[in-house]
């Protein structure tokens, strides 16, 4: 059911994706190193379909021999390193033999996963969309200073000296941090910025500069934020020959280029005036909150190794979206369905603590979740978080964004949320359930847009991303309890654990 689930799927959309690569080995096996290297260096892993000529229309060609070609494909593996472990799958159509190959993604301790013959820098890729791409010295610096605990926000530079500090900033964060860390307040103020990471070899630290210092730019030009204004959905001249409706440049410590591009998005996006009880109350286009955690993120989160550290994040206003893009993509790994729920490794340890102590920041890994509430809240679509390539880019959607049908039904279930939300506690620690007791509040509407959403297949990540919620929590709350009671049907009813397991709703299941 699986295999033929993923063939029927091949041949109605005719296209590689991010998982899956097409084969036609109609006459023997083809050097597929490239892309055992680009799928077992992703999260995801992917599957690779002998039998299927992409080049003819994808018309089933068959393997010309399916024992050997997996002998081959076997010792293809062999020859990586660390070495592949492939598990095989074959089917027969019209008297054709079809192979799968499914090869698992490993995690960030054993990648690069590359071509043992042509070596780390020239036999490890990576996926972008349906194609295999050599890895970038970016992307192989950010692997091997995640497995040696490299922290480049310690580092230091010989442009930066101890007069590049802010006496003032200084005063300020030692009483901070005498007050939120009480070890602190028996050391000397020499001892406390040297503790606290603000000074390393008597000069300033990266972080040090990025949060104390009174021109950053001075030994880091680039870390900055360059924001533009665009008048439509992309960048192009305008009638008059204009590229930008604004352009800006936000330079000095975190704190100063957050504030600089807050006001950014506010003087060019809109506000609408809302009358309610008898009161005039201003809605700004974009939800401040949502729009500080994506910026404050960006910065926080970001790259600052010597590949990158000469590379500003960028802010893109268009017509109908915000996105903010920046170097350095999920660190360690993971899955950025994870962040704000499971605990997850820091890139800048140093910089996010002194962010702390000056309570602007607080590393709670809950940045994404807010941003996503912050959109259900008000009913927009769902933004976009895009780890590719060695960067990040989020995409938040305004009202002029034109909704899919899916969006529209996303909007349904957003409002619904957002008058739970209305009326439930007023704590300010909620848990995972009390967040979502919106939809416990009218699970029949739920499950009615879950079983709608189940028309064609869909992965528990697809119908979590799908409706805003954790993974965890769609699973415990609907999937199981739907599909025990038989109102969803697993594609693969035997391997209920499968990475591949996709659900449909049993009218749907029922037909196919």
């Amino acid at each position: 059911m699986e295999l033929q689930q993923i063939v029927q799927h091949v041949l109605e959309s005719r296209c590689e994706t991010q998982t899956l690569e097409i084969k036609a080995a109609a006459e023997g096996t083809p050097r597929v190193y490239d892309t055992l290297s680009a799928f077992s260096n992703q999260n995801e892993g992917g599957i690779i379909l002998f039998g299927i000529d992409e080049q003819h229309g994808f018309d089933i060609c068959g393997v010309y021999d399916a024992q050997d070609l997996q002998k081959k494909v076997h010792g293809q593996c062999e020859s990586m390193t660390p070495e592949i472990r492939p598990a095989f799958e074959t089917m027969t159509v019209d008297g054709k033999t079809i192979v799968a190959s499914y090869i698992s993604g490993h995690p960030m301790s054993e990648r690069p996963v590359y071509r043992t013959s042509r070596g780390i820098t020239e036999g490890s890729y990576t996926r972008i969309g349906d194609a295999d791409v050599r890895m970038t010295a970016t992307e192989l610096y950010d692997i091997e200073t995640f497995k040696e605990g490299r922290r480049d926000d310690i580092s230091t530079s010989p442009a930066a000296a101890l007069n590049a500090l802010d006496a003032r900033k200084i005063s300020r964060f030692i009483l901070n941090a005498t007050k939120e860390r009480p070890l602190l307040s028996r050391r000397t103020d020499d001892e406390i910025l040297s503790l606290t990471g603000i000074i390393r070899d008597d000069r300033p630290t990266l972080a040090g500069m990025l949060t104390l210092g009174d021109y950053p730019q001075r030994a880091y030009p680039n870390l900055c934020i360059t924001a533009i204004a665009v008048n439509g959905v992309s960048i192009s001249p305008g009638a008059t020959g204009e590229r930008f409706l604004d352009s800006k440049r936000y330079e000095g410590t975190i704190e100063d280029m957050l504030e600089g591009a807050q006001s950014f998005v506010a003087h060019n996006s809109r506000t609408k005036v809302v009358i309610k009880d008898g009161e005039r109350i201003d809605v700004p286009e974009y939800p401040e909150t949502a729009i500080r955690e994506i910026i404050l993120n960006a910065l926080m989160h970001r790259d600052y190794g010597p590949y990158c550290n000469g590379t500003p994040v960028r802010l893109t206003l268009f017509s109908d979206r915000l996105e903010c893009w920046n170097p350095g993509g999920v660190y360690g790994g993971q899955n950025i369905d994870d962040i704000g729920y499971a605990n997850m490794p820091t890139r800048n340890p140093t910089l996010v603590s002194l962010l702390e102590i000056q309570k602007i920041a607080e590393n709670r890994h809950s940045g994404i979740p807010v941003i996503r509430e912050e959109a259900a809240s008000r009913g927009l679509r769902q933004p976009e978080f895009l780890d590719r390539n060695g960067s990040f880019l989020v995409r938040f959607f305004n009202e002029n964004a034109v909704p899919s049908a899916d969006d529209r039904t996303t909007a349904t279930v957003n409002r619904i949320g957002t008058l739970a939300r209305q009326s439930a506690s007023q704590s300010t620690r909620q848990t995972d359930d009390d967040r979502h007791g919106n939809v416990r509040n009218n699970p029949e509407t739920m499950r009615r847009m879950i079983l709608h959403y189940c028309h064609e297949p869909r992965s528990a990540k697809d119908i979590a991303e799908h409706f805003g919620y954790n993974m965890t929590y769609m699973r415990k709350t609907f999937i199981r309890p739907m599909v025990e009671e038989g109102a969803l049907a697993r594609t693969m009813p035997d391997k209920p654990r499968s990475k591949y397991q996709r659900y449909l709703a049993a009218d749907q299941h029922t037909a196919l």
